[in-house]
């Protein structure tokens, strides 16, 4: 008679190497997403690995996921892809690629419903050890994968200490923001209206943020891969990041206050140069250029960081315009560009920001909460930039959309 050795549950002990890294289960969601959506948007050979059991906020990208090309294999307990149903409570993102293989293991499990702890790896020689746990216990023989996506057999420990860090910075920021909040908050309805909406805005602009990070580790990784490594490239890659992981935790402070904009006179040429150098990476590759035509000696009142966070909006919502609108006979196949204009108007600065994508259809409505052009935008972008400009007693509308060019005019108030 056959003996039955049931396997245990060794992705759990994985975690366990890695000692105590949390993380709440929105923070995991951005991770996911962050690890998956450069995939989806620009895919390529390679094959996701993945056993997420509570779906909730990822329904789309999963279907995504699904629909798309790109060979996927699902672990979940009724996929029937598993030998045995030994990782209750364990769940993992693994994506394979010739350019990067990316690990991400986390226990449910832990005493507490609104976080998780993890193990993760980029591009590691201990991504053998977490894929042959999932290989043992898999009905797909998944070693044709790992023989085929080995992009970089060194460790990357650089990169993994920066994404740790760069996790814990940002739940240590969400814990302190969150108890600043509960402290001030009379459990009102007007209170929990005001967390929500507040939660959503800040949520959407992290997710920005996070966006920016993740395409500059890449331009990171493929310098390290190369002999010669481009110093001077890294630096601005790394500064860009520390910027946008400054950014993102004053949008998770902010939390702790219903003080909306902190108004200063600032040096609008240095707004509008560092939201360029931030929102560049965007354009990377794209043939798209970024243009500025600056008048100097220029200052206004405004929140800088807001100020910069809206001008990335705009420039991101225009390079992914390209991008969904190529197709169009109307899309110029060269000669792209993104313009940030400043003039000064008596008391008053205009700030304009331009490009020549295809019009936007439903041009009244793009101001609208939740209104999207994307299938997968939240609709929560333009409004943003709205509230925001408001916020600093400021204007945004958009000033032409037609077959030539579109237009945006922020106007803010001048300092002498």
């Amino acid at each position: 008679m056959r003996k039955i050795v049931r396997q245990q549950n060794y992705l759990k002990e994985l975690i366990n190497t890695q000692g105590n890294h949390f993380l709440t289960r929105q923070s995991l969601k951005c991770f996911v997403r962050s690890t998956l959506e450069p995939l989806l948007d620009n895919p390529e050979t390679g094959v996701v690995l993945y056993r997420i059991e509570n779906k909730e906020g990822l329904q789309g990208l999963l279907k995504r996921l699904e629909f798309s090309e790109i060979e996927s294999i699902c672990y979940s307990d009724d996929s029937k892809n598993l030998l045995e149903k030994v990782w209750t409570n364990t769940e993992f993102l693994c994506v394979l690629t010739h350019r990067f293989v990316s690990i991400l293991i986390w226990d449910t499990n832990i005493g507490n419903k609104d976080s998780v702890r993890y193990y993760s790896l980029v591009n590691s020689k201990a991504q053998k050890e977490a894929l042959d746990i999932i290989k043992r216990n898999s009905k797909v023989d998944i070693s044709e994968y790992q023989a085929k996506f080995t992009p970089d057999r060194r460790d990357n420990v650089l990169l993994n200490e920066s994404i740790h860090k760069l996790l814990e910075n940002m739940e240590e920021s969400a814990s302190d923001a969150v108890l600043g909040y509960a402290e001030k908050s009379a459990e009102t309805l007007v209170d929990s209206d005001y967390a929500r909406k507040k939660s959503r805005v800040i949520a959407h602009e992290i997710k920005n943020q996070l966006s920016i990070c993740d395409l500059y580790s890449e331009i990171i990784r493929k310098h390290i891969e190369k002999e010669n490594i481009d110093t001077e490239s890294i630096k601005n890659a790394l500064n860009s990041i520390n910027k946008s992981i400054k950014m993102a935790n004053n949008s998770l402070i902010t939390l702790k206050t219903k003080e909306n904009s902190e108004l200063k006179p600032c040096q609008l040429d240095e707004i509008v140069n560092e939201a360029i150098e931030l929102a560049k990476v965007y354009a990377e590759g794209r043939e798209i250029e970024l243009q500025t035509e600056i008048t100097p000696n220029i200052t206004i009142l405004a929140d800088s960081e807001k100020l910069i966070a809206v001008l990335i909006n705009l420039i991101k919502n225009a390079v992914e315009a390209f991008l969904v609108n190529a197709e169009e006979e109307n899309t110029p196949k060269n000669g792209k560009y993104i313009k940030i204009k400043t003039e000064k108007e008596d008391d008053f600065v205009s700030i304009i920001v331009s490009n020549n994508a295809p019009e936007i259809k439903e041009p009244e409505k793009i101001f609208n909460e939740g209104f999207s052009t994307k299938s997968t935008g939240s609709g929560l972008g333009l409004w943003i930039c709205k509230k925001s400009i408001e916020e600093q007693l400021g204007q945004i509308e958009l000033s032409r959309s037609g077959e030539d060019y579109t237009e945006f005019t922020i106007r803010m108030g001048g300092v002498e």
